[in-house]
C-alpha cells in the first residue's frame, strides 16, 4: 500500500510571522532580561554615560548659545560709530556720508542725531546716571558705519578719524582687539570643553566596555555551544549589542530629560537675561537637544558593545 505525503499549507506570510517574532524574542527580550540579571555589572557604565551624556547636552546647548552671542558681538564689533565734533557744519557731514557710502567696505551708513544718542544712553546701563548728571546732553551726534568684514573696521577707522567733520579727542567707537578678545574666550572655552568631554568619554566607553566583557564571560558556555552547533554572527552577538544598546538608550533618554528640564527652568526662571546670555536657546532647541542626546546615547552604547564583543568573542 502506497503512503500518501500531506504537505501542509503554510502562507509565506505566516512564515515571515513567526521568524520575526522568535527574532524578537530571541534578540530584544532575551537582551533585556540578561540585562537586568546583569544590573550589578551595569550600572557603573550607566551612570558614567549618563553623566557624560549630560554633559554632552548642557555642552552642546552652551556651544550653541555662545555661537549665537558670538554672531551678535561680531555685527556689534562691526558697527563703528564715528562722532562729529560739535558745531559741525552739515555739508562736512554729508561729504563725509559720501565717502563712507561710496566705500565697498562699508555695507549701510546711518545717522544718529545728538537728541537720539541721548535717548540711547538712557536705556542702557550704567549711561543713565551720566546722562542725567548734566542739563545738557554730553552725548554726540554719530554716522554708524556697518562694516562688511569686521577686519576692515581698522581702515575704516583710520581713513575717517582725521577728517574734519570728527571728534578730534574721541573720533569714533573702535576698541581694537575687543573682537579678538571675544573670540580667544570662546576658543579657550571650547578647548577645555572638548577636553572635559574626551576624558569623561574615554571613561564611559571603557566602564561600558569592560561591562559587556563581564557579561561575555559570565555566559562564555552558552556563547561556545551557539559557535560550535554553527550559529550564525549576527545571533551569537546580536544579543550583547543590544544590552549596550539600553544601556546607552536608558543613559541618552535620563540626561535628554535632564538637559531639556534645565534648558526649561532657565527659560522660565528668567526669560530676559536667560535670552541675553543664551541667545537662541528655545524650546525648541531644548527638545531637540535632548532627542540629539539619547540618539546619541543609543549609538554609544550599541556602538561600545559592538566592538567589545567583536574583540573578546573573537579572541
Amino acid at each position: 500500500m502506497a503512503g500518501i505525503v500531506v504537505k501542509g499549507r503554510f502562507p509565506r506570510r505566516r512564515v515571515v510571522q513567526v521568524v520575526a517574532t522568535n527574532v524578537f524574542r530571541y534578540l530584544f527580550q532575551g537582551a533585556a532580561r540578561n540585562w537586568i540579571r546583569n544590573i550589578g555589572s551595569t550600572t557603573p557604565a550607566l551612570g558614567s554615560m549618563t553623566l557624560l551624556l549630560l554633559m554632552l547636552g548642557l555642552i552642546g546647548l552652551s556651544g550653541f548659545a555662545l555661537y549665537n552671542l558670538e554672531r551678535i558681538e561680531a555685527a556689534q564689533a562691526s558697527l563703528l560709530h564715528v562722532y562729529m565734533r560739535d558745531g559741525v557744519a552739515s555739508a562736512d557731514v554729508d561729504t563725509l556720508w559720501d565717502r563712507l557710502a561710496n566705500d565697498p567696505r562699508v555695507a549701510s551708513v546711518g545717522y544718529t542725531t545728538k537728541a537720539q544718542a541721548l535717548v540711547r544712553a538712557q536705556r542702557m546701563p550704567g549711561l543713565t546716571q551720566l546722562a542725567d548728571a548734566t542739563d545738557s546732553n554730553p552725548f554726540p551726534a554719530s554716522l554708524d558705519v556697518q562694516v562688511k568684514n569686521i577686519d576692515d573696521i581698522a581702515v575704516i577707522d583710520s581713513m575717517v578719524r582725521n577728517d574734519v567733520a570728527v571728534d578730534p579727542i574721541y573720533p569714533t567707537s573702535y576698541d581694537r582687539g575687543a573682537y579678538q578678545r571675544i573670540q580667544a574666550v570662546l576658543f579657550g572655552v571650547a578647548v577645555a570643553g572638548f577636553a572635559f568631554l574626551s576624558l569623561l568619554g574615554f571613561v564611559a566607553v571603557t566602564v561600558t566596555m569592560n561591562s559587556i566583557r563581564a557579561a561575555i564571560h559570565s555566559r562564555r558556555d552558552e556563547v561556545t555551544i551557539m559557535q560550535l552547533v554553527g550559529a550564525p554572527r549576527w545571533m551569537v552577538r546580536g544579543p550583547f549589542v543590544v544590552e549596550g544598546a539600553i544601556t546607552g538608550g536608558l543613559a541618552g533618554a535620563a540626561a535628554g530629560l535632564v538637559t531639556f528640564a534645565l534648558a526649561m527652568a532657565g527659560i522660565a526662571a528668567g526669560s530676559g537675561s536667560f535670552t541675553r546670555f543664551a541667545p537662541g536657546v528655545t524650546v525648541v532647541v531644548a527638545a531637540l537637544a535632548a532627542t540629539i542626546v539619547f540618539a546619541t546615547g543609543l549609538g554609544l552604547g550599541s556602538g561600545t558593545s559592538l566592538v567589545s564583543v567583536r574583540r573578546h568573542l573573537e579572541s
